[in-house]
């Protein structure tokens, strides 16, 4: 996936375009990866980090060196393995 600034909050935000595209459109989708969304009550209930300021940041702020998109798609696989 291209990310212009290799941002995860890119990502995110793109994400919660798709998801505001579904609604304006009338698509009955469940929102996922909306920042208070299933994926980032996932998160802070496995690890407690807030999401006060979205999952996204929550990653980047506690990925420990490493890159937080790898980060992310790794806890991603390990939510949806769930």
């Amino acid at each position: 996936m291209w990310i212009r600034d290799g941002s995860l909050r890119a990502l995110e935000n793109i994400l919660i375009g798709y998801s505001v595209a579904l609604d304006v459109h009338g698509i009955d989708e469940k929102p996922v990866m909306w920042p208070d969304g299933p994926f980032a009550q996932w998160v802070q209930s496995r690890f407690g980090w807030s999401m006060s300021a979205g999952w996204a940041f929550a990653i980047q702020a506690h990925a420990e060196g490493e890159e937080p998109l790898e980060v992310f798609f790794r806890l991603l696989d390990e939510y949806r393995a769930g």
